[in-house]
């Protein structure tokens, strides 16, 4: 018998039935891939309203975020399955397509081992403009840097079925028709109309990279156009 309460036994994960994510680093378009979801009736779990920075909203469940630190840190304890459980639970009771949007990409494998059936959108952006905007926040460092986070695309991508590859610089500057192509391969009908390219935080930055940092951005660029191309 499943349960959420330690006092009843081993807590045991929930399956979730049926789960849509958009999995990418901070500043790299995650929201507007949310936007594009919700103008196909996706409604994500959110409490993280819109700010100077951000004007159309994070599309962020704040509990979900800290939990992604909690399961890279220490994996699936008996208090994180019950966190997780609680989510699983959002998703299987809620009525409709629903949707969750990660930050700390590798947690994303822990749905993955309980999902019946997932859908993700991952999404990536130059990391020179990530960093810069991160910076251009006040953001000077994140529990996974843009490399690791980002690396960890590649293998969600080979594991997970239904996923497409997309970057921030093709929602901002892409062919419409293009977009509505990729998320038509998972079922999608968006409206790209809802992107705005006046929104962009960050242009061109001359920030200096590294040469794995360089060479990962080049190779999801190229497994971007094999996802939905």
């Amino acid at each position: 018998m499943e349960t959420d309460n330690l006092e009843n036994g081993p807590v045991k994960p929930l399956v979730l039935q049926n789960g849509i994510f958009v999995a990418g680093h901070p500043r790299s378009g995650t929201s507007l891939a949310c936007k594009l979801l919700e103008s196909a009736g996706v409604q994500f779990f959110s409490n993280l309203g819109p700010d100077q920075y951000n004007e159309d909203g994070y599309f962020e469940l704040s509990t979900a975020k800290e939990l992604e630190k909690k399961l890279i840190d220490n994996a699936m304890t008996e208090s994180n399955i019950i966190e997780l459980n609680k989510i699983v639970k959002m998703f299987n009771e809620s009525k409709g397509l629903s949707g969750l949007k990660i930050v700390h990409i590798p947690s994303l494998f822990y749905y993955k081992h309980l999902a019946k059936n997932m859908r993700v959108v991952f999404i990536f952006r130059n990391p020179s403009e990530v960093q810069s905007s991160m910076l251009r926040r006040g953001i000077s460092s994140f529990k996974l840097d843009w490399f690791r986070n980002n690396n960890a695309i590649i293998a969600g991508y080979e594991n997970i079925p239904k996923s497409i590859i997309i970057s921030y610089e093709t929602l901002i500057e892409g062919n419409p028709e293009d977009i509505k192509r990729a998320f038509k391969k998972l079922g999608f009908n968006v409206n790209p109309d809802v992107i705005k390219e006046e929104r962009r935080t960050q242009k061109n930055s001359r920030m200096v990279l590294s040469d794995h940092e360089i060479r990962l951005f080049k190779l999801l660029k190229k497994m971007e156009k094999k996802s939905w191309k």
